[in-house]
């Protein structure tokens, strides 16, 4: 056999696992050539552009809005059926029996308060309430209500409404004076006053103006914290009608309560009404009306000190005499304890005030003494971190006669409000500025009378002589809280000023 010796050519074509190189694929190859560039070039770059122009065109279609089909909903812009404007007055002081003494349970009235009211329109009506537990319904010593109409030509036009009564007794165990404004109705009252101890008679009146049943809830909280009792809930209030129930009934012996009224269906007008005996001396009546919800911010304008030294000799008395003292009541409702600021600041910069501060309990009332006073007027500020409410109780004494008036918190006013001037001796109007800036007020007569302005410093308060009975009409403000006060030796009474109610406004349907 012949050794044939393989060469490195056969290895290559006879191994199949080895990649063999086309002969026909190498002998077809076209050249490279300086056109073929050219060519390929072109194509690149061709391609390059359309890539940009669509880039180009995706981002225009991006940013350009394109057309949109909607359909927008119906609407109609309604101005509603204008609604009168309504007030609620308290009307007569009430006693726990008849003239003779008997029926120690029912309540019935004592004369015919005297009642002033104006409106910006010019026309006021007043109707009695149809009826009442005090059995005094449709007759002149029922709770009034007062309104005005609307303006027809504008609904959305604001017409300022005011009102205030007084009435000066002086009938077995009823001696004094009381005073307040005629109040809008509302879902949600406060009540800071009053006491159920020994002598001291509380009563609690819910005036319905509404055409339908109202039905109210009362929570009730003393010096111990809140206080349970049947009958405070689901107490129904007919339309155009009013209930008078007695604390005493709910809460006896409490020296300091405090009342939240919330009411379903028809709205309520609630408020205290206080009478004091001491032993067998008559010691004052009052009408307690609403105090502001809690807030930060508590302001009471217009706190008379009057018959100082009076004051002092019946405290000396003994036992029942401790509530001729001033005091501040607040009550810090949820269950964080509230740290205060307490600042009674002489109105005109005339006298010495007092400053401190009071740590409150959550859930319980307390009265807080400010002593020391002379006399003079004030304005108590209380400032918290925690919101409360509060209301102020002083006494004017001159002699052996003594009277007492419970002041509430006063809500803040706004750009422009109406007040009423209850007939009675001596009526100032108090001022307290609360800003950073002096105001300037305007005083106009609702009866055409002589207008004036009031310069009320910043941080500071004034008061001004006001004529009884008379309207006016407050401007010139962004902000303010006003009162007013009735003094007369052993008489004292006060209310506060609050603001006008709303006027309709347009209303956007869909149906």
């Amino acid at each position: 056999m012949t050794d044939i010796e393989p060469t490195g050519d056969a290895v290559e074509r006879d191994d199949p696992f080895v990649d063999q190189p086309d002969e026909d694929f190498r002998e077809s190859r076209a050249p490279v050539t300086v056109r073929g560039v050219a060519i390929v070039g072109a194509r690149v770059v061709t391609g390059a552009i359309g890539i940009g122009v669509a880039a180009a065109a995706i981002a225009v279609a991006a940013l350009v809005p394109l057309p949109r089909v909607a359909s927008q909903a119906p609407s109609e812009l309604v101005v509603p059926v204008p609604t009168a404007q309504q007030l609620v007055c308290a009307g007569p002081l009430l006693r726990l029996s008849d003239e003779s003494g008997q029926e120690a349970t029912q309540a019935s009235p004592i004369g015919v308060p005297e009642l002033a009211s104006d409106s910006s329109s010019g026309a006021v009506t007043s109707d009695p309430l149809d009826q009442s537990d005090a059995g005094s319904g449709g007759t002149d010593a029922a709770p009034r209500v007062i309104s005005t109409p609307p303006n027809e030509a504008d609904p959305s036009e604001r017409i300022l409404l005011s009102g205030a009564q007084s009435q000066s007794v002086s009938d077995g165990d009823f001696v004094g004076l009381a005073a307040a404004d005629c109040g809008v109705a509302s879902a949600d009252v406060w009540l800071a006053g009053g006491a159920t101890t020994v002598g001291r008679t509380t009563l609690l009146t819910l005036n319905n103006p509404t055409e339908v049943p109202a039905t109210v809830d009362l929570e009730l909280f003393g010096e111990n914290g809140p206080i349970v009792a049947p009958g405070t809930s689901g107490i129904v209030v007919p339309p155009s009608g009013q209930r008078v129930l007695s604390l005493a009934g709910f809460a006896p012996d409490v020296e300091s309560p405090v009342v939240h009224v919330t009411s379903a269906g028809g709205q309520v007008v609630a408020e205290l009404q206080q009478s004091i005996v001491r032993g067998l001396v008559a010691g004052g009546a009052e009408i307690v009306g609403p105090t502001q919800s809690p807030s930060l911010e508590t302001v009471i304008p217009g706190l008379v000190i009057s018959g100082g030294a009076d004051i002092e000799e019946n405290l000396g008395l003994g036992p029942g005499f401790e509530d001729l003292q001033t005091v501040l009541r607040v009550f810090v409702p949820g269950e964080e304890p509230a740290q205060a600021t307490i600042r009674v600041i002489p109105e005109d910069g005339v006298g010495t005030g007092t400053s401190f501060e009071f740590e409150f309990d959550a859930g319980l009332v307390q009265d807080v003494p400010i002593p020391d006073l002379a006399d003079g007027t004030y304005t108590v500020r209380v400032d918290s971190e925690v919101p409360l409410l509060a209301a102020a109780r002083a006494s004017a004494a001159s002699g052996d006669g003594t009277d007492v008036v419970w002041l509430p918190a006063a809500p803040a006013l706004g750009e422009v409000a109406a007040v009423t001037i209850a007939p009675g001796p001596s009526p100032r109007l108090h001022l307290a500025n609360p800003t950073t800036a002096p105001v300037t007020v305007e005083l106009v007569g609702a009866d055409g009378g002589d207008d004036s302005e009031v310069e009320v410093a910043a941080g500071a308060a004034v008061s001004v002589s006001v004529d009884p009975g008379a309207s006016y009409v407050l401007s010139g403000f962004d902000r303010l809280f006003a009162s007013v006060s009735l003094v007369d030796g052993a008489q004292i009474a006060g209310y506060v000023v609050r603001p006008p109610g709303v006027g309709s406004s347009p209303i956007l349907i869909y149906p």
